[in-house]
């Protein structure tokens, strides 16, 4: 009997959520948002006639 002897890697099942938790348990949790940047650009203050279009009214 001869065993088949394949120069190919086997592909690797995708790895589920709970694999992945345990995998990076312990480790630093990911970031899922990336806090605001000042890109050092002039400051522009908003036009005086944009707070015409916001109402305040009563509930």
């Amino acid at each position: 009997m001869t065993s088949e002897i394949s120069d190919k890697p086997r592909p690797r099942r995708p790895e589920t959520g709970w694999a992945r938790a345990r995998r990076l348990r312990g480790k630093e949790p990911l970031r899922t948002c990336l806090p605001a940047v000042d890109r050092g650009g002039a400051f522009a203050a908003p036009a005086p006639e944009t707070e015409a279009n916001i109402v305040r009214g009563e509930d």
